[in-house]
């Protein structure tokens, strides 16, 4: 009970430092001075830092609780693999608390945006005016995406329902990385990223730190050391990720090195960093004290004294103004630049440049460098246990890997963002290109082999991945109709509707448009062409009929770009200003025909494929007719020669014939049949 009351003292304590920081931090970077040009009212320069702290407080309490009860509490038995029995059920309760927090601080943060853009005793409706921002309805996502997460923690009777709050919870969590200073910077696109990959990661250690230490006294020795043991590798991943984040992000807001020492943005800037050295200590320190929980406890109430610090630092930054300033005016040469986050290259669109120029997207990079190497990694387990695993899926995945850092960060992505033909490269090459490589490197296969499996009713991400894979849903997405009716139907309802110029125009619909293009085409190329094993047998003609049909359309929609009289997103390429009506035309039926054009080649290559296997699997398939055979005499083969014997009336071997065919005669006009030909008749 002493124990209990004492992590339950950890939260006001942990929220009194963060909001202590948060306040000592807009002191420190002059953001708590009066503003002269529109006055602050007293309750946004004091009240927004300490909303700011009860929101990140239930941000971090429902990620932390949800993915503590989701990924890493032993389960209570083999068998009660859903359970939510014990302190795994006290944790999802925590969860929907954090979450419940959460919504109600992201609500609170509406009105009082809406008093900060408005100013001290100004009278106008700060509802309105909140409402009639992106940062305000943003605000408001994020509080219903936080309602629904606590909706779903409250109500899980299984680890199931709880998986669906974590959902939730880490969709929102990647909505905030559009708030603050991210939403506008000069290089948007990193910077929004780069803001993402920080607050997953922050709230991944963070919650999970503060989670683990308030369900302590619930937990045995051994249990508590399985809980931490789990923890650590998701403790390691989101330090680089925290220390990739903070590198990028001072990079976009800072000039140089000697900022870190001369203004106070980049002092707290520094603090963090040294701070973010001393976590890393402390993490391993307490990672080496799995088994001791007097010092875990120590180590953790540590640990989360300095992480409160750290969050407190990040309140004041964000309500900060960095020395590089990241406010572009939307006039003259800068529009462009205002729009896009970055400027078009200098050299003209053509095949060699496409090739050339680079418009590094740094997260993108830094996930096909993870997904290489966690691939990689599996594959030398596999071989350390003495198994197999084909050279051959393993260059395919790497080469869609390296695919897919030229798609997000080469030329297609320079140029896609000012001309619509080299969208469309890019487009292709999305659903087209890097799919089928990821595809045909078996991820499902190689996860289930090299990763071991849990045996105390608990769920890891192998678990997880394959639960989903044989959940209904899957085995209803996964037919061949529905996944051609994906890859192509979406088409036509994200060209031919404002959603491509939605997508154009802010940085989540671009976000959304590449997820959802790279996951129609994985799912596209695994019903044709995947060689992880599916949930049911897929007939091959099915597979060549739907590739047909869907490749027939996605060429039709090419010439039905081609042959289009209005511009696709015009508004946004005349924002733009980069070229006339009359070249904005042009480019559009050079993106038709790319489209209609390089469609071919991938239907040939897929066709090839689908043979292949198709041809493999009937090898397969006789080879284990033979197998049987041998084991068991052809034992089948006899019985259907019996079956049939009986057709035409003969007798079973052992019976005695009967009538004209017990004579032995042979019916008029027919040869006398050798004992080999009424063998070979037989078979």
């Amino acid at each position: 009970m002493t124990a209990r009351r004492l992590a339950l003292l950890t939260i006001p304590a942990l929220l009194a430092l963060t909001i202590g920081a948060a306040l000592l931090g807009l002191i420190a970077t002059g953001a708590a001075a009066p503003q002269t040009l529109v006055p602050a009212s007293p309750l946004v320069t004091w009240g927004v830092p300490v909303v700011r702290s009860l929101h990140h407080l239930g941000l971090l309490l429902a990620v932390g609780a949800g993915g503590t009860a989701v990924l890493l509490l032993p389960g209570p038995s083999r068998r009660e693999v859903t359970s939510l029995a014990g302190a795994r059920g006290h944790t999802v309760r925590i969860a929907a608390a954090g979450a419940a927090l959460w919504a109600a601080a992201s609500l609170a943060l509406v009105p009082l945006g809406g008093l900060e853009a408005a100013g001290a005793g100004s009278g106008l409706a700060v509802w309105d005016i909140a409402l009639s921002t992106e940062l305000g309805r943003l605000q408001l996502t994020i509080a219903v995406i936080a309602a629904i997460s606590a909706a779903f923690s409250a109500a899980a009777r299984s680890t199931v329902m709880a998986a669906w709050g974590l959902a939730f919870a880490g969709i929102g969590t990647g909505f905030l990385g559009l708030a603050g200073h991210a939403g506008a910077s000069l290089d948007h696109l990193n910077a929004v990223n780069g803001m993402a990959v920080h607050l997953v990661a922050v709230t991944v250690w963070a919650g999970g730190l503060l989670v683990i230490g308030l369900i302590s006294p619930l937990l045995d020795q051994r249990q508590l050391a399985v809980t931490i043991g789990r923890f650590s590798p998701w403790a390691l991943a989101a330090v680089v990720g925290l220390a990739f984040s903070g590198v990028l992000s001072a990079a976009i807001r800072m000039s140089s090195l000697a900022e870190l020492a001369t203004t106070g943005y980049g002092r707290i800037v520094a603090l963090k960093a040294l701070a973010l050295v001393g976590l890393a200590v402390l993490g391993a320190l307490q990672r080496r004290r799995l088994g001791d929980r007097v010092r875990f406890r120590h180590l953790a109430v540590t640990e989360g004294a300095v992480m409160a610090l750290v969050i407190g630092a990040s309140i004041a930054l964000g309500r900060s103004a960095p020395p590089v300033p990241q406010e572009i005016p939307a006039v003259g040469d800068l529009r462009v630049l205002s729009l896009a986050g970055f400027l078009p290259p200098e050299e003209p669109f053509n095949p060699t440049t496409m090739f050339t120029e680079v418009q590094p997207d740094w997260v993108a990079l830094l996930l096909a460098v993870v997904m290489a190497g966690f691939y990689i990694a599996g594959v030398v387990r596999l071989r350390r246990r003495g198994d197999q695993w084909p050279m051959l899926r393993t260059v395919l995945f790497v080469l869609g890997c390296v695919a897919f850092a030229w798609v997000m960060s080469g030329g297609a992505a320079a140029y896609g963002r000012f001309r619509f033909d080299a969208h469309m490269v890019q487009h292709m090459a999305m659903m087209m290109i890097v799919p089928p490589l990821w595809v045909m490197g078996g991820v499902v296969t190689l996860l289930s082999r090299a990763q071991s499996p849990r045996t105390d009713g608990s769920r890891g991400i192998r678990e997880w991945v394959l639960a989903a894979l044989h959940s209904g849903y899957a085995r209803t997405v996964s037919s061949p109709p529905l996944a051609g009716m994906f890859f192509a139907g979406s088409l036509v309802v994200f060209y031919f509707t404002p959603l491509f110029e939605l997508a154009m125009y802010h940085h989540l619909g671009h976000v959304l448009m590449t997820v959802h293009f790279l996951l129609s085409g994985y799912l596209f190329a695994w019903v044709l062409i995947g060689v992880d094993p599916s949930t049911r047998p897929i007939n091959p003609v099915m597979k060549l009929v739907t590739l047909l049909v869907t490749l027939a359309f996605h060429a039709f929609f090419g010439v039905a770009v081609v042959s289009a009289t209005w511009l696709i997103a015009e508004n946004w390429y005349t924002d733009l200003g980069m070229y006339t009506g009359e070249q904005l035309a042009l480019i559009q039926t050079r993106g038709g025909s790319i489209m209609w054009a390089v469609s071919e080649i991938p239907t040939v290559l897929y066709a090839l494929v689908v043979a292949v296997q198709w041809m493999r699997s009937e090898d397969r398939r006789a080879t284990q007719w033979d197998r049987k055979a041998d084991r068991d005499g052809e034992a089948e083969l006899a019985a259907y020669n019996a079956y049939l014997a009986s057709i035409r009336g003969e007798a079973h071997p052992g019976e005695e014939p009967s009538g004209e065919e017990s004579s032995g005669a042979t019916p008029p006009g027919a040869e006398p049949e050798t004992p080999d030909a009424g063998e070979r008749r037989a078979r």
